[in-house]
C-alpha cells in the first residue's frame, strides 16, 4: 500500500465508512507503522475528505486499540509490547481453534473452495517475496475461517486482534524461516478442512499460532532490549 493509494476517488454516501476502511488497512500494511503520528490536516489532505470524516474515523480506531491519544491530545498508531502480543496470540489461540472447528462443520462448499484459492494464492505471492501483501492475505485467510464458522461473537471478539496483529505479522514473516514454516502451516490447516478433520484442523491452527507467537514476541523483546540499552 502507498500513500496515494490512501485517497477516496468516489464520494459515496458512506464515505465515512470507506474513511474508516482506508485507514485501518494503513495501519494494518505498515504504511503508518506502530508510534507513528497521525495528523488530521494531513489525513484530509491525502484522503480527499472532511474532517469530520477522518475524526470519526480515529475515534473508531481508538475503541479497536489500534490507535492512542496522549495527553496532549496527539493521536499515534497504537504500539503492540512483546507482552501484548503474547496475550493476543493466546486468546487467538482459543478463538480461532474454535472457529476452524466450526468452520469445518458449517462452512458451504464455496466457502472451502475460497480458503483453498486464497492459500494457493498466498504460496505464489511468498514465492515473489512479497511479504506485506503476503501479511494481507493471510488477513483474508483468517477472516475467511471466521465467516464460515457462522458465530457473530466469535467473529467480533476475534476480528479487532487480527487487525491489531497484521503489521506484526508482516514483520513475523521477515523473520528467517518464518514465511516457510507459515506456509507449511497453512498448507496443514487447508488439507484437514478439505479432508473434513475438524480436530486436525484445530490443531494445525494451534500449533500456527504459536509458532507464529514465538516469533513475534522474540521479535518483540530483542527490539524492546535494544530500546532500553539506548535510553540508558
Amino acid at each position: 500500500m502507498e500513500y496515494e493509494d490512501l485517497r477516496i476517488i468516489e464520494t459515496p454516501s458512506l464515505v465515512r465508512d470507506y474513511t474508516l476502511e482506508k485507514l485501518r488497512n494503513a495501519i494494518s500494511t505498515g504504511l503508518y507503522p506502530p508510534g507513528a503520528r497521525l495528523v488530521e490536516r494531513e489525513l484530509c489532505e491525502a484522503m480527499g475528505v472532511s474532517r469530520t470524516s477522518v475524526r470519526e474515523a480515529l475515534r473508531q480506531l481508538q475503541s479497536e486499540n489500534l490507535v492512542e491519544v496522549s495527553k496532549r491530545r496527539n493521536i499515534s498508531v497504537a504500539v503492540i509490547t512483546a507482552k501484548d502480543a503474547e496475550d493476543i496470540y493466546l486468546i487467538r489461540e482459543m478463538l480461532e481453534t474454535m472457529a476452524i472447528r466450526r468452520f469445518v462443520a458449517l462452512a458451504s462448499a464455496d466457502e472451502v473452495k475460497l480458503l483453498v484459492k486464497i492459500q494457493k494464492t498466498i504460496a505464489k505471492t511468498a514465492a515473489k517475496g512479497e511479504t506485506r501483501q503476503l501479511a494481507a492475505m493471510a488477513g483474508d485467510f483468517y477472516n475467511t475461517i471466521l465467516e464460515g464458522a457462522r458465530s457473530r461473537v466469535i467473529s467480533e471478539v476475534a476480528r479487532p486482534l487480527l487487525a491489531r496483529v497484521n503489521y506484526l505479522r508482516a514483520m513475523s514473516m521477515s523473520e528467517p524461516g518464518r514465511m516457510e514454516g507459515g506456509l507449511s502451516e497453512w498448507d496443514a490447516m487447508v488439507e484437514a478442512v478439505a479432508a473434513g478433520d475438524g480436530d486436525k484442523a484445530a490443531h494445525a491452527m494451534a500449533q500456527h499460532l504459536r509458532n507464529s507467537r514465538a516469533a513475534i514476541v522474540a521479535r518483540l523483546e530483542a527490539d524492546e532490549n535494544r530500546a532500553e540499552k539506548v535510553a540508558s
